[in-house]
């Protein structure tokens, strides 16, 4: 009878041991599962990255190559610039219908004098 005693306590120990072990096992496989598609989701996001990263590159490349075009063509611009103001001044030196129109002598009224005929009484108070 101890025997028998003896051998179903055994069993049972034997059988709450198995039942751990699956309990264990379970566990893990959940773990397992959740590792995997943790995994997953990281390499999906990682992609996204890449393919970003990609874009965000070739996007600075060509700000970068715009950039460089849009100070060619400021430095155009104001070489133009430059040279048409010489240009323009060189023809305010040179030219003699401009100098013979420079040296004529202002109306009366651009220097300060009223002209004669637009005299402007009205300031005058009490004039009989």
């Amino acid at each position: 009878m101890r025997a028998i005693a003896a051998g179903i306590v055994i069993v049972i120990v034997m059988s709450l041991l198995i039942a751990i072990q699956q309990v264990r096992v379970v566990s893990l496989q959940g773990a397992v599962t959740v590792e995997r598609d943790a995994k997953q989701l990281a390499v999906d996001a990682n992609k996204e990255s890449q393919a970003t990263i990609t874009t965000l590159k070739a996007e600075a490349a060509r700000n970068a190559a715009y950039t460089a075009d849009l100070s060619k063509r400021i430095k155009a611009s104001e070489d133009k610039a430059k040279k048409a103001k010489k240009e323009f001044d060189d023809l305010k030196r040179n030219s003699k219908p401009v100098r013979d129109w420079a040296a004529q002598p202002l109306p009366d009224g651009l220097r300060g004098k009223a002209a004669s005929g637009n005299k402007d009484n009205s300031h005058k108070v009490g004039s009989p």
